[in-house]
């Protein structure tokens, strides 16, 4: 992902934060549609956060849904920074913090 926008030179963002953006507040079904597609991706990480904690790789206490949700507003906000900064390291910066707080829910 950091290397897409290096090569990018931080151009581009996110194309569903980028649509979230323009029509969200304008267009109720485009932002039905965009919620969907963030909703797909997010359940993918989900997903893998459910099957590491049936393996007891997260705590107990640990809420997959709520890790998910958390990662994807760290990749949504450095895409965003990278995109306004053009600083590709924004997004780093944004997957360490996602990654450290994924290593605090770690068994």
């Amino acid at each position: 992902m950091v290397r897409h926008q290096i090569e990018q030179q931080g151009r581009g963002g996110c194309p569903i934060g980028s649509l979230a953006g323009q029509l969200a507040e304008s267009d109720p079904d485009a932002r039905a549609a965009i919620a969907a597609g963030l909703d797909r991706w997010e359940a993918h990480i989900r997903g893998g956060l459910t099957r590491m904690k049936t393996r007891g790789k997260l705590r107990r206490d640990a809420d997959p849904a709520a890790l998910a949700t958390a990662t994807m507003a760290s990749i949504q906000g450095g895409l965003l920074l990278t995109q306004v900064r053009r600083e590709p390291q924004q997004l780093r910066i944004a997957l360490d913090a996602a990654r450290a707080n994924l290593r605090l829910a770690a068994a």
